[in-house]
């Protein structure tokens, strides 16, 4: 049984595919027509899907009130009481739905640090379940060690108690039980992380974690200008880093390395403009259950996108079956990619993941 059923109109895809996301990311099973099989009776199965799901969220903006289908789901959530409504633009939902609040989520950009996406989560956790819900989403936004150990105390069963309890370690700048860290097995940083008051360890964890979308943007654009001045300087692009050296401060002479993560390799250009998409390809993880893409890589697939839409260059989605492979052309094209740049294929070669290839 699903937790949550979204119904939403397609034009609204893009902010649709965002709230599945945050969803999803509270180790919810979420369901919208994004999943429906090719060559499958879409009206039986979205009707299946809706009666059986725990919650049925409906995403009222001035299409969606109009729309026939999605008022018949928004009908038959509330008459189960399982009914959890918001609002993406400054609409009036149908009449017969005046009675049940709607939640605005259009009142700020960032609409999971908003008191809106609290209570929508808060209404979903008490149908499927989970009451703490709500208080977990109030701990992410504040930040606040004290509130972290409250919520891990009273919520022992819950499918967030280890993201709790990392949350929580973090702030307080100690070890989860089982895990290692580099830096608290470094005596110099840890004592000097110490001297730091623990509110303001929250503040800057928020601002971290409700910041590194712009982060990984930012670093996106400075590997495309280190590529650049590499080529032009007639200088290879990488170099070897000498790790003793830069623990040292020692700076290495030549032009700067390119950024390597483990995710992906750097974006080497095979000549300038539109070559620079001719790279890959690069795994996009998807969690346990490959329901959905996993926080990291959502972060790389829209350092991608941008480097898409900035050259003009088409994107290529290989991956073990179609459902996968669409969510991820769903998430680059809610992020500004175009549908007609996008090719997918199915690849048993991509093993659990779905593989991005820029052309």
């Amino acid at each position: 049984m699903t937790d949550v059923f979204i119904s939403y109109k397609r034009e609204e895809r893009g902010r649709c595919v965002a709230i599945y996301n945050a969803l999803i990311d509270l180790k919810l099973s979420v369901w919208f027509d994004a999943h429906i099989e090719p060559g499958t009776d879409f009206d039986r199965e979205i009707e299946r899907e809706v009666r059986r799901a725990k919650a049925v969220l409906v995403l009222w903006s001035e299409l969606a009130a109009d729309s026939d289908w999605i008022r018949a789901e928004a009908r038959t959530g509330r008459q189960s009481e399982r009914l959890v409504a918001a609002r993406l633009d400054d609409c009036l939902p149908p009449l017969e739905f005046a009675s049940v609040q709607a939640v605005d989520l259009f009142d700020r950009p960032d609409f999971q640090a908003g008191d809106g996406w609290r209570q929508i989560v808060a209404r979903i956790g008490r149908l499927v379940g989970r009451a703490g819900l709500g208080d977990y989403v109030r701990c992410e936004q504040s930040a606040d060690a004290e509130q972290w150990r409250g919520w891990i105390a009273d919520n022992a069963g819950d499918p967030l108690l280890g993201k709790a309890r990392e949350r929580l370690a973090a702030l307080a700048g100690t070890k989860v039980a089982g895990t290692t860290s580099p830096v608290a097995d470094r005596p110099e940083i840890t004592a000097a992380a110490t001297d730091i008051a623990p509110d303001r360890l929250g503040h800057v964890a928020a601002f971290v974690r409700r910041h590194r979308l712009i982060a990984l943007g930012a670093i996106g654009v400075a590997l495309l200008v280190w590529a650049a001045s590499a080529y032009w300087s007639g200088q290879p692009v990488r170099a070897p880093v000498d790790s003793e050296a830069s623990a040292r401060g020692e700076v290495p002479s030549g032009p700067p390395p390119a950024v390597v993560s483990d995710m992906t390799e750097a974006f080497v250009p095979k000549d300038l403009g539109s070559a620079v998409c001719n790279t890959g390809p690069y795994p996009i993880a998807f969690d346990s259950g490959m329901a959905a893409i996993t926080p990291d890589s959502r972060g790389m697939l829209d350092m991608l996108g941008k480097v898409a839409r900035d050259c003009g260059g088409g994107i290529e989605i290989a991956g073990p079956n179609d459902r996968m492979t669409a969510v991820v052309q769903n998430y680059l094209e809610a992020r500004g990619v175009a549908p007609r740049n996008v090719t997918r294929r199915t690849s048993a070669a991509t093993g659990s993941s779905v593989e991005i290839t820029l052309r």
